[in-house]
């Protein structure tokens, strides 16, 4: 039988579509948001794999590790708190499939990016599987042919020729020069709320693409961040991320339950909703209660 893929638009997204052309007769790969898969407008199909999204009952098969998503009692595939959602592809398949520990390299750089277990240096110089991930935005469905084709180099070549290709380099440079203006940004809009730093970018009319793990390197006397932004893909809704900061996690919610109140979902260290823009204000608010007395 063939499947589809449905997946997120990043490196764990595509690392589970890397895996899954390795075990499975794969005919397409399709690109969602989580949010669209969770409120159905999206379709899915009786032979499509999901994978870091939540679960859909139309589909063929499951995978994903967020802790704040509804898991049915029955359904094929699995489901369990991991790194990756590409570490729970791997494990199912690894037992009849050995030939898959080729990427056991793959699978440790995609956990640790995925799970932000990243040291200082390494967020403020990114590179190779680091720096990859930062070329991946899902924002952007004009970039589709780029993910698919990162899918197809992840599974044959190693990191070091994916960054000599062409389209890879010339990415990263795209990249690197935004994400200068990016970080300027976070500095220009960004202010404190006792233990959370807020970074507010809803009036920054072209929000360039940068380096999402710099706020933690820009201040890390805070143990909470949240991130507002103007959703490029629903006009008229406004982005809210909440997350620990990587390298001071004292903090002590459970970030995707927090978000899942508001129709979002995430990780107990990490989470984001998308919510109507006449409500963000409000919404914010709330949530800045909540957070600042943790």
């Amino acid at each position: 039988m063939k499947f589809n893929v449905l997946t997120r638009a990043d490196l764990d997204g595509l690392v589970c579509a890397v895996i899954l052309k390795n075990t499975e007769d794969i005919d397409k790969i399709r690109f969602s948001e989580p949010k669209f898969v969770q409120d159905k407008e999206i379709d899915v199909f009786p032979n499509d794999i999901i994978t870091n999204l939540p679960y859909d009952p139309r589909c063929a098969m499951w995978f994903d590790h967020h802790i704040a998503n509804v898991r049915p009692k029955e359904f094929k595939g699995a489901f369990k708190v991991a790194p990756s959602a590409a570490r729970v592809v791997y494990d199912y398949y690894l037992p009849n499939f050995p030939q898959l520990k080729k990427y056991e390299q793959l699978m440790y750089h995609t956990d640790r990016i995925d799970a932000a277990d990243l040291t200082y240096d390494e967020v403020l110089e990114p590179q190779g599987y680091l720096l990859l991930s930062m070329t991946i935005d899902g924002k952007y469905h004009d970039d589709e042919p780029y993910w698919l084709k990162l899918i197809d180099l992840l599974v044959e070549k190693p990191i070091q020729e994916i960054m000599n290709d062409p389209d890879v380099k010339a990415k990263v440079e795209r990249f690197s020069k935004e994400d200068l203006e990016f970080r300027q940004l976070v500095r220009d809009h960004s202010r404190m709320e006792k233990n959370v730093l807020v970074t507010d970018l809803r009036n920054v009319e072209k929000l360039p693409n940068g380096n999402r793990y710099y706020v933690y390197a820009f201040q890390a006397a805070t143990n909470l961040s949240m991130r507002i932004t103007n959703d490029r893909e629903r006009p008229g809704y406004v982005s809210i991320g909440v997350g620990y900061n990587i390298f001071n996690k004292t903090a002590n919610i459970n970030v995707g339950e927090l978000m899942k109140k508001y129709g979002g979902g995430g990780h107990k260290t990490v989470g984001s909703t998308k919510v109507k823009a006449e409500d963000a204000d409000k919404i914010v608010k709330e949530m800045l209660v909540y957070l600042t007395m943790r």
